[in-house]
């Protein structure tokens, strides 16, 4: 039986009106859809991209990853895993203006630093409404710590990855510790996070130690810059309890776009 695989492009024509063209089992649709900021903030998928693609699939099948140094590792990589689900985005965002001796220091530098997450916000679906997502993100000494240790800071591009543990309180999930490596290609920056302690919704496990993979990928470009945001994940029983991943990470990864967005530009 094939599974599933639903994709959507975004052209913002203005701050209220969207093309969407959608995927669908082998059939394109492409229509015009008016947004009615009452309804939606304006930044709820995201700010200040000149497009933007979404594809959700329930196999590690990705196919928004663009191509670099190392997206034919990443690939299998997810492969591997064996996701329940993913859920991609890919905004192509304006060119990144200034730093150009050392733009990819730059960029590196400002995604280092965790502890701005802290207090970000979401669109949540089931309040209609923008709602924290973090309340508490940091760098700590360890797994289970929640003792800061300062955000990295780089003086130049690092040779190899470098890892970091992160902590963070996630007003859905609970706390979460994760592994973080910080790692740069000669035309990309790539930060890459696994759960390392079981997330939970309520009282219920849902995503336990190992079982969430998130990547975000930076490539600055001549006339441009692309921002990838990858959720892979295994859900454990829910014990009845009707959770939507797909929508929830869609939304997260969008929140994370608007922080990078406020971090870089």
């Amino acid at each position: 039986m094939s599974r599933r695989r639903t994709s959507y492009i975004f052209f913002p024509m203005n701050r209220k009106n969207i093309c969407i063209s959608i995927l669908i089992s082998g059939g394109l649709f492409i229509w015009p859809l008016t947004l009615v900021s009452a309804e939606k903030p304006e930044e709820w998928n995201g700010i200040n991209f000149l497009e933007r693609q979404l594809n959700y699939v329930e196999s590690g099948e990705i196919s928004l990853l663009p191509d670099f140094e190392l997206s034919g590792d990443i690939q299998k990589e997810i492969r591997n895993f064996d996701p329940s689900g993913c859920v991609e985005l890919l905004y192509r965002m304006p060119r990144l203006e200034g730093h150009e001796d050392e733009q990819m220091l730059y960029i590196l530098n400002r995604v280092s630093r965790i502890s701005t997450m802290e207090g970000i916000k979401y669109y949540s679906g089931s309040r209609q409404a923008m709602y924290p997502y973090l309340e508490k993100a940091a760098v700590v000494e360890k797994r289970k710590s929640e003792k800061k240790v300062g955000d990295p800071f780089f003086d130049s591009l690092p040779d190899r990855p470098h890892t970091i543990t992160v902590y963070q309180r996630d007003t859905t999930f609970g706390n979460t510790w994760y592994d973080v490596d910080l790692e740069t290609t000669p035309s990309a920056i790539r930060l890459s996070m696994i759960n390392n302690t079981t997330m939970r919704y309520k009282m219920f496990p849902v995503l336990r130690k190992g079982r969430l993979h998130i990547e975000l990928i930076i490539i600055p470009r001549e006339d441009d810059l692309l921002f990838y945001g990858l959720a892979a994940f295994k859900i454990g029983n829910t014990f009845g309890i009707d959770i939507s991943l797909d929508q929830s990470f869609d939304h997260r990864m969008s929140a994370l776009q608007v922080w990078f967005d406020k971090q870089v530009y």
